[in-house]
């Protein structure tokens, strides 16, 4: 029998982890919801009544070869000696019956041996040129002056900018261009299937793809004029290239860390649409190798995701904590102490917590099992987000690929 004293602190507990239990399942509906909305890579999307009209057809007709259009493939490669060769390779492998391609490579002041691997998927593949970067201006990022430069060479109607880390699907490219057509102007972007191989690979970077479903209400995203509705990800982003100058491009946002929110910004406020799409079916990417790649690469990014707000970065942590960490220390304490009614509330919670992870990591490609590291996966998505915090505070900034960022 659970002890006067158990019970003195046992009840307001037991009332906080009810509410937390019941807004667990009220966000497990909405993210089941909130997936089935995603439009996939592949499948036409619907024009929405607040996109600008523009005149379409001379512009298809301006940039096509007989009756194919061009896509450029755009790919910023900086130390990509173990990616890029096998990036190439799966773009020349792709599928093209409906359109023409041309594969841009910036070797973006590589020092390794970047620049050998891609030619030597030059010589088998024509369609592939390589350019090199010029002297980074003052204030630029790398990747955004990367992207800009691949911009002044593209010819094609449809512009895809592609990670060296990312492999595509033999279907990719014609998908990509059903959807694109669809749309007609704008940019769309989706998430790649994340592999993952190390410990903190599989706990952290699966994070990206439930904060998305578990948040944002997708169908917003393409809906709504309003650049709060947004996730895209420079990993794969297709813009089209009228689009591209309307925002401003990369010149527009260059000295942003996180470029490829603020591009996609900067379109939707040009009147010009957004989706993000499925692609995990089509694409793959293996973003990092160790843990120490893994803690650099979101910690570069993620205070800047927040908007540098001190506010936002705090309620997130204190939101999480309560949501996906509290429950678990209390299903340990209750069990220790014998409290069963506790320990049922707190049981409940943790395992709807990793049953939503489980399912959102399932519709990713990923295993549904990765959902039983949800605690643990949310317990390090909060300290990676402070420490990005302090190091944004404390002047070191972020270090990636040779480069410190501030």
């Amino acid at each position: 029998m659970t002890n006067t004293a158990n019970g003195e602190k046992g009840e307001p507990m037991e009332l906080l982890l009810m509410v937390i239990t019941c807004w667990l399942l009220l966000q497990l509906a909405f993210t089941i919801w909130n997936l089935s909305r995603m439009p996939k890579l592949g499948k036409p999307v619907q024009r929405q009544a607040w996109e600008q009209e523009y005149d379409f057809p001379d512009q298809v007709t301006a940039c096509t070869d007989g009756d194919k259009p061009l896509l450029s493939v755009l790919i910023p490669a900086r130390n990509e000696e173990r990616n890029i060769r096998e990036c190439l390779e799966s773009i020349s492998a792709c599928r093209t019956d409906t359109m023409k391609l041309e594969i841009l490579v910036m070797n973006d002041h590589s020092e390794d041996d970047t620049e050998a691997e891609i030619r030597q998927t030059m010589a088998n593949d024509d369609r592939i040129r390589l350019f090199h970067g010029t002297t980074l201006p003052q204030g630029w990022m790398g990747k955004s002056y990367a992207c800009h430069q691949l911009s002044l060479h593209a010819r094609g109607e449809w512009w895809l900018f592609v990670d060296a880390d990312v492999r595509l699907e033999p279907e990719a490219l014609e998908a990509a261009m059903v959807t694109a057509r669809s749309q007609r102007t704008g940019l769309i972007s989706g998430f790649p299937r994340m592999e993952t191989g190390t410990w903190l690979e599989h706990i952290v970077v699966p994070m990206m793809a439930f904060i998305i479903g578990y948040h944002l209400p997708i169908m917003m995203i393409r809906r709504s004029p309003r650049p709060v509705f947004l996730a895209v990800t420079g990993a794969l982003l297709m813009i089209h290239r009228d689009s591209y100058k309307r925002s401003g491009g990369h010149a527009h946002i260059y000295n942003h860390i996180v470029e490829d929110m603020e591009l996609a910004r900067a379109v939707k406020q040009a009147g010009d649409p957004v989706t993000l799409a499925d692609v995990h079916r089509h694409t793959s990417a293996r973003m990092y190798r160790n843990a120490a790649e893994v803690w650099e690469g979101y910690k570069k990014n993620i205070f800047a995701g927040t908007g540098r707000n001190p506010l936002l970065v705090f309620g997130v942590s204190i939101f999480y904590a309560l949501l996906f960490l509290l429950p678990l220390v209390m299903l340990i304490w209750s069990l220790v102490t014998a409290q069963p009614v506790l320990a049922a509330w707190a049981g409940a919670a943790v395992l709807i917590g990793m049953i939503t992870k489980g399912i959102i990591d399932r519709f990713s490609g990923k295993s549904f099992w990765l959902g039983l590291l949800m605690p643990i996966s949310a317990a390090c998505l909060i300290l990676i987000l402070l420490d990005s915090w302090i190091a944004s505070l404390n002047g070191k900034g972020y270090r990636w690929k040779g480069r410190t960022y501030g």
